[in-house]
């Protein structure tokens, strides 16, 4: 095992020759700060359970609900709470989340790639305003022509499928970030520019069921049973509980990994060329217009990224090579490269603490990209940390309590 003390060395090092050392910063592009919008809207979200809930905005200087019909009283007492934060607006939606989500359900039993037809993705706004369809360029045509009547207008677009995303010598407890390898495959060669660290996923965030540790990651990274090591090949432990449909998976760590619930960090900076390390302080939900980051084994930490819709349903490739599709992911448009092999299951997070910390949002599950005749855009496509709680009862994240061991 490499030791934190080595690549702190390493650090130093990269310090003096690369400006690839800067600290990840966000990007600020709003009147009021970005963490302050989130504490308002959190204790909207919190309180939502369906209704004419149809999805929350992060506007420059204030809070922007979307909803469908009459705000129940408890929605409308949790307005008046956050409005002690941030401004609130709430705009209305043509249709609810609810509403939504089941005439994507009718789309994708009617046309989706699962079935056998030519949709590949099913897209959602925060808006409430309808669906998006995506398929291939040369099917738009003849989706367009073939479209049912689910209920709610649907528009077709063109949209290449989900590129899956398939640091690197980390030892117990295992921070957030981490490469690890699915033994079953071995792991490709290359983690930080080495010809011996393999790897084929990243390690999402480490998190705790009661007593016990896991590491998050994508679900299509491996299956229940999987044994996963590090780049070394050091057992890091044994896939036990997936959530296929969310692209889920918990590896349950192996060893003795310390009393309480602490030691919760994630990976920054440039693998095998600056890493280090950040503590993770909490989780939150995510809205449209948030800007978050990333940390893959392969592409590094970077931010840049900017929420704006839901997939119901999108497909791709597992590592086993069965095609399998996910629903109640959220895209990020990006103004950095994509994802690329190696991320999948990486932490996505936003900065907190002047950007000393980080929330978990997140795991990574790919990227997808639309083509134009001079330029491309990419968006990050990834789980929300918040599906993560609701599909595994009692999982919270590892919070960082104290200095980093080293």
């Amino acid at each position: 095992m490499q030791s934190r003390t080595k690549i702190a060395g390493i650090l130093m090092a990269a310090l003096a020759m690369t400006s690839a050392a800067t600290p990840v910063r966000a990007a600020t592009t709003r009147n009021t700060p970005q963490s302050t919008l989130t504490a308002s809207a959190d204790q909207i979200r919190k309180v939502v359970d369906g209704g004419g809930y149809a999805g929350i905005e992060l506007g420059q200087d204030r809070v922007i609900l979307w909803w469908k019909g009459k705000v129940p009283g408890p929605v409308r007492a949790a307005i008046r709470r956050a409005e002690k934060i941030a401004p609130v607006e709430v705009r209305p939606a043509a249709y609810s989340e609810s509403e939504l989500s089941a005439a994507s359900d009718r789309l994708w039993a009617a046309s989706g790639a699962e079935k056998g037809g030519r949709v590949h993705a099913v897209q959602m706004p925060f808006d409430g305003s309808g669906l998006t369809a995506a398929v291939q360029e040369k099917d738009t045509d003849l989706v367009r022509q073939a479209l049912p009547d689910v209920g709610v207008p649907v528009q077709v677009v063109a949209q290449e499928p989900l590129q899956l995303t398939s640091r690197c010598d980390d030892d117990i407890p295992w921070y957030g970030g981490v490469a690890i390898a699915n033994d079953t495959f071995g792991g490709a060669a290359g983690c930080g520019g080495s010809p011996v660290l393999g790897y084929n996923c990243t390690g999402g965030f480490p998190v705790y069921i009661g007593p016990t540790r896991y590491l998050l990651t994508a679900g299509h990274c491996g299956a229940p049973g999987d044994v996963f090591t590090d780049g070394t090949g050091q057992v890091i432990g044994v896939a036990e509980r997936e959530n296929v449909a969310h692209d889920l998976l918990l590896i349950r760590i192996t060893g003795l990994v310390g009393t309480g619930k602490g030691n919760g960090r994630m990976w920054d900076g440039t693998p095998g060329v600056n890493d280090y390390t950040k503590p993770v302080v909490g989780w939150g939900f995510t809205y449209k217009n948030q800007s978050l980051c990333m940390s893959g084994a392969t592409s590094g930490a970077s931010c840049g990224r900017t929420v704006d819709y839901k997939y119901s349903e999108v497909c791709g490739k597992d590592i086993y090579g069965n095609q399998e599709c996910y629903s109640n992911l959220v895209s990020a448009k990006q103004r950095v490269d994509s994802s690329r092999h190696g991320d999948s299951g990486g932490p996505v997070f936003e900065l907190t603490g002047g950007d000393a910390q980080v929330r978990a949002m997140g795991t990574v599950t790919g990227s997808i990209t639309k083509d134009w005749i001079i330029t491309k855009d990419q968006w990050l496509l990834f789980q929300e940390f918040a599906t993560a709680v609701r599909d595994f009862p009692g999982l919270e994240p590892a919070l960082d309590l104290g200095p980093d061991p080293v």
